[in-house]
């Protein structure tokens, strides 16, 4: 891995050749706006590797990797939120809840 623009453009290295690949982050804040993609959708592109290389060689720690990956995704999500709320474009006290007291979330 290279940072071409640290925190923002990476170069990638395959395993088999030598070709390189680009990981490119959106950029919304340093005067410019580059597309690309952000942190939740490269986890969520991780643990469905992770699930699909476990259907293939079943792995013991494998469960372990999943969930550190989806407690990740939950961080990045929690810090999202807070940033909204502070912001005051999100009124928790407002949000449904559900029989536990808790947010519902629109699959439940």
């Amino acid at each position: 891995m290279k940072a071409i623009i640290p925190g923002h453009l990476y170069e990638l290295d395959h395993l088999d050749g030598d070709r390189k690949q680009q990981l490119r982050f959106v950029d919304r804040g340093h005067g410019t706006n580059y597309q690309g993609t952000y942190n939740q959708e490269v986890l969520r592109v991780l643990i469905d590797r992770v699930q699909f290389l476990h259907a293939e060689q079943p792995w013991i720690l494998n469960e372990q990797i999943i969930y550190h990956l989806r407690m990740a995704l939950v961080l990045h999500e929690s810090r999202a939120l807070s940033q909204k709320v502070e912001k005051g474009q999100l009124l928790p006290e407002q949000l449904p809840v559900g029989r536990d007291g808790h947010f519902t979330l629109a699959s439940e």
